[in-house]
């Protein structure tokens, strides 16, 4: 599922979006009640129960207008009952919403590819409204005979069957009735709760239960006197009747229970249990194993850091000692002294593993102002690392003073953001993900034009990064 803000992939469930914040428990609500509406819909296609489903269909994109399933089902039913554009309408829009793999390309390809019958459709929708027209005006035979026209080459056209059962129902023939009633009956099973359809054949009903009674009446009037049925004795009456014999409750039920429970547990004990006792020893073999594996890896790392301090260390000595001949020499330059004092204080703090101090101490430094060799192979080996390092950690913690996590503990400080995400471009200009976070800091803190050149430099100088499109959003936003 994606996050509505941004459009991050965000897990089901899960409370917020790690990328913009975005409180997702409310979305999560809507979605579940819009596939709660869509899978009660589905129910009440199956049995045809159209009119409720068409409903149902409505409530579910009415809380999330990009359930596809919901609009293509809606469009199905459309389709079903004859009305051919609503159908194509539903399947376009559900197309608009999800390109890809998206059922509504086969629905409208299968209308699309016989153009005959497309045609016909369409010949099918302006015969109706033609027949609509004349029975507004009065010119009711000539819509009879434009209906008749339309169901006998859309026999599930609903709005067009009840239209001619109206017209039939109103006429004066003597039959007029009895089609109704047959065109009813025929459409009724098409979709079961059709309220109009119902609403006829109520009608039809009525009127036929009058006729009826009344002929009825004149019938008992011509009916000759009936005769008597011979007299039965009140014995014989009851001869005929079975004997009541009280049924005894039988244990067989409850012993079927108790051997099923027995079978069941023998079952467990012999096959599930040995299985389940198999996947928690496997289990923990891999878990032994992983956990040799990150020592070995540690201990491999930690020799290698060694090494290297030990090597720098060595470095240092021989920098502290051409340091020494440099200083004895005459009228010694301050600025040249501060920047070896740096270098030391950079491999120092390099050595301890602060990171964000070896940065904070490199960035001061020039390697051209550097005239040993091995003070420029030391910078050299550390810069890169240093600077990579310190700026990722700032980016992080920029990234949670913008987002009120961790130590912030859900307070948005955008000035400690705008901070850390500046620092972190220093230490790397191509952090782009310091970029964008600093873009949307500037956004949020009502400067648009700072925070559309972080946008814009993201999309023009580094195309090939996972931020172009999240940029490329955040810039519409802006509309500068």
């Amino acid at each position: 599922m994606n996050c509505p803000i941004c459009n991050s992939v965000v897990p089901f469930g899960k409370g917020r979006c790690s990328n913009c914040g975005q409180d997702m428990k409310d979305y999560w609500k809507v979605v579940s009640l819009s596939n709660i509406y869509y899978n009660k819909a589905l129910g009440q296609a199956k049995i045809r129960d159209l009119t409720g489903a068409i409903n149902s269909l409505k409530q579910s994109l009415q809380f999330n207008k990009l359930n596809t399933n919901a609009r293509n089902l809606l469009g199905l039913i459309y389709f079903e009952v004859g009305e051919i554009v609503s159908a194509l309408s539903e399947w376009v829009i559900s197309k608009h919403y999800q390109e890809d793999n998206n059922d509504a390309d086969y629905y409208i390809n299968q209308v699309q590819a016989n153009p005959n019958k497309l045609e016909m459709h369409s010949q099918t929708i302006r015969k109706y409204n033609s027949a609509l027209y004349s029975a507004q005006h009065g010119d009711e035979d000539m819509a009879i005979i434009q209906l008749k026209k339309v169901v006998n080459t859309n026999p599930k056209f609903i709005r067009a069957n009840q239209l001619l059962a109206l017209l039939y129902m109103m006429s004066d023939k003597k039959d007029g009735r009895t089609k109704a009633l047959k065109i009813l009956n025929n459409i009724i099973k098409v979709d079961v709760t059709n309220t109009t359809t119902l609403r006829y054949l109520q009608e039809l009903s009525d009127i036929h239960s009058k006729t009826d009674y009344f002929a009825a009446r004149s019938e008992e009037k011509k009916e000759p006197p009936r005769k008597s049925l011979p007299h039965m004795d009140e014995a014989d009456q009851y001869k005929v009747i079975t004997p009541y014999k009280e049924e005894r409750p039988s244990i067989m039920p409850l012993v079927n229970i108790i051997i099923g429970i027995i079978i069941g547990l023998a079952v467990m004990y012999c096959f599930i249990l040995p299985n389940i006792m198999s996947n928690k020893a496997h289990d923990t073999n891999e878990s032994f194993k992983k956990y040799s594996a990150d020592q070995a890896a540690s201990e491999s790392s930690s020799i290698a850091l060694k090494n290297q301090n030990e090597t720098l260390q060595a470095r240092v000595e021989q920098l502290e000692e051409e340091l020494k001949v440099f200083q004895g020499d005459s009228d010694s330059s301050t600025t040249i002294l501060d920047i070896y004092d740096k270098l030391f204080k950079a491999v120092n703090a390099f050595i301890n593993e602060d990171m964000e101090k070896t940065a904070k101490n490199l960035i001061d430094i020039t390697i051209d102002n550097l005239e040993s060799s091995n003070a420029k192979k030391i910078y050299n080996e550390i810069s890169a690392t240093a600077f990579s390092e310190a700026s990722e950690k700032l980016y992080e913690q920029g990234r949670d003073a913008y987002n009120g996590q961790n130590e912030y503990a859900g307070a948005v400080n955008y000035d400690k953001a705008k901070e850390c995400l500046t620092k972190s471009l220093e230490y790397n200009p191509d952090n782009t993900d310091a970029m964008y976070f600093l873009g949307r800091t500037y956004q949020q803190t009502s400067k648009p034009k700072k925070a559309k050149e972080c946008y814009e430099k993201i999309i023009n100088e580094y195309p090939d990064s996972a931020r172009v499109i999240e940029a490329s959003s955040r810039l519409r936003e802006l509309g500068i």
